[in-house]
Order: C-alpha cells, then structure tokens, then sequence
C-alpha cells in the first residue's frame, strides 16, 4: 500500500468519524411493551408503498410461524419526555407483524429492544441507513428522500457542490453511489421527492424514479432545442409542467407505457426544427404524444422527408438478392433503378450548380 493510498484511507476514516453517530453506543437491550413504541413518521421504512414493505411481509410472517418468535431485537431510541415511550429506528415489518398478531390475540405483547439515548432527526436518518446497509435495501426512491430530509435538516442546498458533498461524506459508499440521482432529483421541485416511488400510482400523485429520469431528459431537450417555447415556464416550473402532463396521461394514449411515451416526445422534439409552435402546444397539455408524433411528421422539412426515403431505398437495395429474381423481376428492377438514377443524377447536377453559383 503506497503512502498516498494510505492518507487517503486515514482521510476517509476521518470523514466517517465526523459523523453525528460516531460513538453513540445503545444503553441498553431489553423487552417493550408495543404500546410503547411509536413509529418515525419520517422513516422510509414505514413507507406503505414501498417495494421493499411489500416484498418483506409475507417473509417474515411466515418466519414467524415457523419460529413461533420474533428472533431479531427491534432498534429503538429514548424520547426523554417522561412518557416512557420510544421511538422505531429499525424493525418496521417485525413490529408491524408482532402489532398484527397481537391484536388479533396471539402475538407477543412486548418484543425485544435494542435501545438508544434520545437521538435527533439527522442522528436518526444515519443510523437506519447504516443498519439498512446489512439488511435488504431500502428502494433507490426512499434512500433519496432520506438524504433531502437530512439535507433540509442541516439547511442544504443539494444543487451546491460543497453542500451536497457535505451531506454524503459520513455515509457508506452503498448511500454515496446515489450522488448522481439525488442530482436528478435536485433539478425539480422540492414535493417532487415525497412523490417519487418505485411503482407507479397516478391516483396518488406517485411516480417512479425511472420517469423522473425520463421527464428530466423532457426537460432538459426543451431548454435546449425550444426555449421560446420553454419560457413561460422558469424555473422549476417547467419541470411541474412536465409532471403535470405525465399525470394527465399525455404521453400515453393507451397503445404505449407512458415510459416509452416520453422517450417519443423526446425524440420528436429533436427532431422538430428549433422552436416550432407545434413543441409549445403539447407542452400546454392541448393533445396526446400520438397526436403529437401525427402532427410532427407534417411539421417535417422536406429534405427530411427525402433523406428518410433515401435511408429506405438503401435498405431496400441492399436486401435484394438477384439471384433469386426472375427474368421479369430482374428486368423491372433495372428499369426502376435506371429511372432512380437519372431523376438522381439530375439532382446532383443542379446542386452542384447552386453550390458554384454561391461561392461565384
């Protein structure tokens, strides 16, 4: 191991040793009764509509009736306001089905605690995600909202640099690795990361991650190829406008997931000369992306036209095997061919023409 390797895992060492956990050690492990026991509202793992709550509630209730017991402590931590009463870093689904079997009379009353000293909001965050890193993953949506509640807890900014370093650096690399999507999500307005999930509901105002994705690369091609028409939205608003249109079901008509629907409009308004209206008036929510697409084509110029039916006469051509054609084939397929390229070579000559013209 050469010195510089060696600073710099001292650095990093120091780094995690910064963190607000660091040294906080439990006081104590022993049995609480359910009714004492509050749930985080703020912890991910309580998430109802969460890949990973769905995924562990048939596990471990079947772990349940195998063992007869609940083998895992839960991980609480002190309130310290003389009610006695503790708050659940970790151990949502086990408490979830010991207060199920409980309540219907042949459950446990109280289960096993791992106990912390009183911890604050931040402190919290940090020890569930470092637990969660032993443990089956929290879904990539609910570890990003973790990190912008501790953003907003510390009062940073996640679209600064420094900030955003700052609010990664005493995490595990299993949380860091997030850094470019919690960048996607810096991008958009604050509520966006209280809707972001791993399944999709539109009912609910939820939406995955992979669209946010998607809507970004909307966002960002607007900016850059259609200004005019992304100018009544600054800001973040034109990011509100493009969830807007998601959850109105512009980009999918029926035919299509709306996942496929906005790469389509993405390529379309690529596609589109710079600024065309037609970009403004989907972006106001006035038609489908199928409507969209039909309306684009007739928006195209005509060397567009002409270089997509060249790029299909060259396909075309070079899929014909002559071999196989007859004498009538292969005598139409020459006239056709001589026609194409004379009406060709003609073309060429009078841009050549123009073109001697413009530098005369």
């Amino acid at each position: 191991m050469t010195n510089s390797t060696i600073t710099e895992t001292i650095d990093r060492i120091q780094e995690l040793q910064a963190s607000p956990m660091h040294g906080i050690k439990p006081i104590a492990e022993y049995k609480i009764k359910l009714s004492l026991l509050e749930k985080d509202p703020t912890n991910p793992g309580s998430d109802p509509y969460s890949e990973r709550y769905k995924h562990r509630e048939k596990p471990i209730s079947e772990s349940y009736d195998i063992l007869d017991t609940i083998i895992y402590p839960l991980v609480v931590s002190t309130k310290d306001d003389n009610t006695g009463r503790f708050i659940l870093v970790d151990g949502h689904g086990r408490f979830d089905e010991a207060e199920r079997r409980f309540k219907a009379n042949h459950g446990p009353e109280e289960l096993n605690c791992v106990i912390f000293p009183r911890l604050t909001d931040e402190q919290r965050i940090i020890l569930r995600q470092l637990l969660n890193g032993a443990q089956a993953p929290f879904d990539t949506p609910l570890i990003l909202r973790d990190l912008q509640l501790r953003a907003k807890l510390r009062n940073l900014d996640i679209k600064n640099e420094a900030d955003l370093h700052a609010l990664l650096v005493d995490f595990p690399e299993n949380i860091r690795k997030h850094e470019k999507k919690l960048r996607v999500v810096a991008k958009w307005p604050e509520d966006v990361a209280d809707r972001i999930g791993v399944d999709d509901d539109d009912q609910k105002g939820v939406v995955g991650f992979d669209k946010i994705r998607e809507l970004d690369s909307f966002v960002n091609i607007l900016k850059k190829r259609h200004p005019k028409s992304a100018e009544p939205y600054p800001d973040t608003k034109l990011n509100s406008q493009a969830l807007h249109l998601y959850f109105n079901g512009k980009f999918n008509d029926g035919k299509q997931k709306s996942l496929e629907g906005i790469r389509k409009s993405v390529r379309i308004i690529k596609a589109l000369e710079k600024d065309d209206p037609l970009v403004a008036k989907f972006l106001k929510g006035t038609m489908p992306v199928e409507d969209f697409a039909e309306l684009a084509e007739e928006h195209k110029q005509p060397t567009d036209k002409i270089l997509e039916l060249c790029k299909k006469l060259n396909l075309a051509v070079i899929d014909i095997d002559v071999q196989e054609l007859d004498t009538d084939g292969q005598r139409t397929l020459k006239i056709a061919l001589s026609k194409t390229h004379e009406l060709l070579s003609q073309t060429l000559k009078e841009l050549d023409t123009v073109a001697f013209k413009a530098t005369a």
